[in-house]
């Protein structure tokens, strides 16, 4: 038995193996290890994002009641602030908040980003050690099945993926969920059709996300394999110089390479479509939403007061950042996945 790879091979997981997929169960395994030992860490993270995204919301909203106070007019963003609680009497009382919120903003965000890229290390190195730990205590026979650029590439891509799946597909994903809700119950509070509608809106426009998300998820495989091949032609004819130069064989690889080159340069464009088409429709969705909420304020079964429906339109375009973040998590998530099944396929093939 692998030294810290113990929960691998335990008979809960030897069990489970044989009802699901070997790329969930490493999932759940890496997963479930790593939050039960950083469980406080990961909350303090998504805590200080919260905080930040709402430190960002109210330095957008509060600049209404600067002119409220200047120029002695009327405001959307002022009427919310109010709405919400906030009454701010002079202008005084408004750059004191306005810098109190920036510096909230800038020592949240500041802690929220560095203490996510730690939690995304430390997640990384622990599975780095476990790949590393079972490559090195494998067999020659088995370790010779597998080309070294193979090897090097689950230390390089597949373990960005692995943190981008940690720091944007869950902590990222409970922060704006949490955000997003808010937002939601605020719309609640001001007409709860609207709210209604928007929550159907959004969880439809989320099962489409995922739905292409998983269609892509055959080009990502496609691109990775391809860059896979590649990296270990290059790696195999580079170790052999010394042979292909006596041999004249220069020529040859170079046609080779370029063979393999193309069709890596076909996958990735494959996949770039899709998920350029992803980007774009996420984009789409978010304002086909509000269009959605503009068409029933006007005249089509809403009835709302004209400060009302600022209000609304105001609290969806602040809620936009959030929003989209959410629905790129699938693809985060996707990505990570699959990286964690080419991991756990070379960890396992020492514990046959």
């Amino acid at each position: 038995m692998l030294p810290g790879t113990e929960y691998i091979a335990h008979n809960d997981v030897i069990q489970i193996n044989e009802q699901q997929p070997a790329y969930r169960i490493a999932e759940a395994s890496f997963l479930k290890k790593y939050l039960s030992e950083n469980i406080s860490g990961l909350i303090l993270v998504v805590l200080l994002g919260l905080i930040s995204s709402i430190a960002s919301f109210l330095l957008t909203v509060i600049i209404g009641d600067f002119f409220i106070l200047q120029f002695q007019t009327g405001s959307s963003k002022g009427k919310l602030l109010m709405w919400l609680g906030f009454h701010l009497n002079s202008k005084n009382a408004f750059f004191l908040t306005f810098g109190l919120l920036l510096l909230i903003k800038f020592v949240a965000g500041f802690y929220e980003k560095y203490l996510s890229l730690k939690q995304g290390e430390l997640f990384v190195r622990h599975i780095r050690h476990q790949l590393f730990s079972s490559q090195m205590r494998s067999s020659v026979q088995e370790f010779n099945k597998k080309s070294f650029g193979k090897y090097l590439l689950r230390y390089s891509n597949d373990l960005k993926a692995v943190q981008q799946y940690l720091i944007r597909g869950i902590i990222g994903g409970i922060k704006q969920m949490l955000f997003v809700s808010m937002g939601i119950f605020l719309l609640f509070k001001l007409n709860w059709q609207l709210a209604l509608i928007l929550t159907c809106s959004l969880i439809s426009v989320a099962a489409v996300v995922v739905m292409f998300s998983r269609w892509q998820k055959k080009t990502i495989r496609q691109s990775r394999d391809k860059r896979s091949r590649l990296l270990a032609f290059v790696a195999g004819n580079f170790s052999r110089f010394e042979s292909l130069k006596k041999e004249k064989q220069e020529d040859r690889v170079i046609e080779r390479f370029k063979e393999k080159s193309g069709q890596l340069y076909h996958s990735n464009l494959a996949n770039g479509w899709m998920e350029s088409f992803i980007q774009s429709a996420v984009f789409l969705f978010q304002f086909a939403i509000i269009g959605i909420c503009l068409w029933l304020m006007g005249g089509h079964g809403i009835s709302i007061s004209a400060a009302d429906g600022l209000i609304v339109v105001l609290l969806l375009l602040l809620m936009q950042g959030a929003v989209r973040g959410l629905l790129k998590i699938p693809g985060y998530l996707n990505k990570g996945k699959i990286s964690i099944e080419k991991i756990n396929e070379l960890i396992r093939q020492v514990n046959r």
